[in-house]
């Protein structure tokens, strides 16, 4: 299939494994939202399926072709672009070197301004700050700036981190819309993690509820929104509902995990 796909996916910082057989596809023109609380594996999945981080096992494929192997370089080369929580601009350059950057994989193919014009037409804040220090852009104006940044390198699909995370509503409105268009016009396949769970199931076609490094429940953002224990975890539902949402422990207490249980 075109898109990304993760088949039995673990992966393990030393000693500590954090997720444990994730399994999920995104294909193209497609939005699928992995929720859950800080500390499940949200971000290490990201960092999984990009490059960041090596597997344990289970295979990561990106349009076809297995890159569970390959470094964080070769899969932006083939496609995949990643932005990262705190979106880490580089905030001394300008507007314009952090979109440069961004497209330098892909600076031969005769296609950047191409590429930067349609970035600045997705984001016309950034536009008026081209020259501007990146540091020197609000919270939201940064987010903008990371997401075109990863979009010079011409991705199939894009993978976000909390993109909306510490902006106001307003903005989040805005990132949300973007990805939207993103979606229905450039038929990108987007990987969004996210705690805005609202924001989520908004633009979302599908969600995964993650926990303890696993998935404990998925569907559409209806479906879940119908499920009681989701519905009391995240959206303010009736907390005596019952079920859980919680996963079991998935692996023995050892002496690692009992002095750091998973962080990310």
């Amino acid at each position: 299939m075109t898109g990304l796909q993760v088949e039995g996916l673990t992966a393990a910082y030393d000693r500590l494994q954090v997720l444990h057989g994730i399994d999920l596809e995104v294909a193209q023109g497609q939005i699928v939202a992995v929720i859950g609380a800080n500390g499940v594996g949200k971000t290490t999945l990201l960092r999984s399926v990009s490059g960041l981080l090596r597997p344990r096992s289970g295979r990561v494929q990106l349009n076809g072709e297995e890159i569970s192997s390959a470094s964080a370089e070769q899969i932006a080369r083939q496609g995949l672009a990643h932005v990262p929580e705190n979106r880490l601009v580089f905030p001394s350059l300008s507007v314009d070197d952090n979109l440069s950057l961004g497209g330098w994989t892909t600076r031969k193919d005769g296609h950047y301004e191409e590429r930067r014009t349609h970035a600045l037409a997705l984001f016309p804040r950034l536009a008026d700050r081209i020259n501007l220090s990146a540091g020197s852009l609000s919270g939201g104006e940064q987010q903008m700036l990371a997401m075109a940044r990863a979009l010079m390198a011409a991705p199939s699909v894009i993978v976000l981190d909390e993109p909306s995370l510490g902006l106001a509503p307003r903005l989040v409105g805005e990132i949300v819309g973007t990805l939207a268009r993103l979606r229905d016009e450039q038929q990108l396949a987007v990987l969004l993690v996210e705690q805005n769970i609202r924001a989520a199931f908004r633009v979302a076609d599908y969600v995964l509820v993650m926990d303890r490094g696993v998935v404990v429940a998925e569907g559409s953002p209806a479906e879940l929104a119908d499920d009681a224990r989701v519905r009391a975890a995240y959206l303010g539902g009736d907390s005596t509902s019952s079920g859980s949402i919680v996963a079991p422990d998935p692996s023995p207490t050892t002496p690692a995990t009992k002095n750091s249980q998973e962080s990310r």
